[in-house]
């Protein structure tokens, strides 16, 4: 599903690869769930989700202070984590790196984040299509109380890299926050531990948005860039989550 190598001699630093969009860790179905009718210059504010611990946005946080902390993904800052291996996910259509993937072992979690309207959040509408796309794939989907509010709980049919169907669970989690949401896909043992999924909790927790003020319609991705100084790896050390 993914890449993954370790940076020599730094834990907390990974190496990212860049990969094409559309591995099982989400289906380009969706990502397009994402997308939204309502404008970007809605009078108003965007509801709150409960954000007391994180995710922060732009304006919460000293940002020269908060990248020296994070690895700076342009669209996203991302705490790293020992061990942690780093993926960037890539839109075929566009070149643009659209998500994160973030894996320690045999667990993840993905992250994305798109443009939303000032006056409303777009999780119920979004987490609505996720629910029926699984369903028209032959999957399952069920609602539950998450760390951020309501949660989808997907298991859904993917096909493993030996070509075999195989049913894969994820939680999906989204926050509103001002003109933004993040999505988090956890995937393996994010899904059934209830340690490891707290621990990738934290690391979405201590995400910082920067969607900036361009203008940007409901459901546009905020585009993600690779570190500055990031060098090429080796695709060929595979993990599955």
């Amino acid at each position: 599903m993914w890449g993954r190598r370790r940076r020599d001699g730094d834990e907390d630093e990974p190496e990212v690869e860049e990969t094409t969009q559309g591995s099982s860790a989400a289906s380009g179905s969706e990502a397009g769930a994402l997308s939204g009718d309502a404008s970007d210059e809605d009078d108003g504010e965007s509801p709150k989700s409960d954000r007391t611990d994180g995710p922060l946005d732009e304006s919460e946080v000293d940002l020269a202070e908060a990248r020296k902390g994070r690895i700076d993904l342009g669209g996203l800052l991302i705490k790293g984590a020992p061990g942690m291996k780093l993926q960037l996910q890539v839109d075929q259509r566009t070149g643009n790196a659209t998500s994160a993937v973030l894996a320690i072992e045999d667990a993840a979690v993905q992250l994305i984040a798109v443009a939303a309207p000032r006056s409303s959040g777009m999780w119920g509408q979004t987490r609505l299509q996720i629910t029926q796309d699984a369903k028209r794939r032959g999957g399952r989907a069920d609602e539950a109380p998450g760390p951020f509010g309501t949660e989808v709980r997907l298991v859904v049919p993917v096909q493993a890299p030996d070509g075999k169907q195989v049913l894969q669970p994820s939680r999906v989690s989204a926050i509103d926050g001002p003109r933004w949401m993040l999505r988090a896909t956890f995937l393996g043992k994010a899904t059934n531990d209830a340690a490891t999924f707290q621990r990738f909790v934290a690391l979405v927790k201590d995400t910082v948005v920067v969607r900036g003020q361009s203008p940007m319609a409901p459901g546009d991705v905020i585009v993600l860039n690779p570190p500055p100084g990031n060098r090429p790896v080796d695709p060929s050390e595979p993990v599955q989550a």
